[in-house]
């Protein structure tokens, strides 16, 4: 019994800032193509249509050379404090990087999973990859943010 209360008060302290655990094995790869058959699924029984969003965790400056449509400006560094905000309301994640060798992607894809998001996708091959199968890229640096 005195180790059990021992561990608990250990963990106390954890609760509040503890988050999951991931690694590369809980990504969730899809392609261009198969990413935007999930944005674009049809209602679920009730009239929900899931609410998707893109992730762009990379510099402001990359994001402003090339973004998908619509995509949100998360940089890596800043996610875990403006996550919960920026991406509230949606309920699909669709994360993309650079190109195929970019980390950037898995990392962002993690990091969400971790801070408690569900149904965070990765984009195979990034933004090289959208471009490549003909799909449109705006430029432009992101729109400010709501106070």
């Amino acid at each position: 019994m005195p180790r059990l209360l021992l561990a608990l008060l250990l963990a106390l302290p954890c609760l509040p800032a503890c988050t999951r655990k991931t690694s590369d094995r809980d990504l969730q790869w899809v392609t261009p193509y198969q990413a935007i058959e999930r944005i674009n699924q049809a209602p679920d029984l009730l009239g929900k249509a899931p609410r998707s969003v893109w992730v762009d965790p990379r510099t402001p400056v990359h994001f402003a050379q090339g973004h998908v449509p619509g995509a949100v400006s998360l940089p890596f560094p800043s996610m875990t404090a403006e996550a919960e905000t920026r991406l509230a309301g949606y309920d699909t994640f669709f994360v993309y990087g650079t190109s195929w060798e970019d980390t950037i992607s898995k990392a962002a894809s993690k990091r969400l999973m971790e801070l408690g998001f569900d149904n965070v996708y990765t984009l195979e091959g990034g933004l090289a990859a959208w471009k490549k199968d003909g799909n449109p890229v705006e430029t432009g640096v992101p729109a400010p943010t709501a106070p």
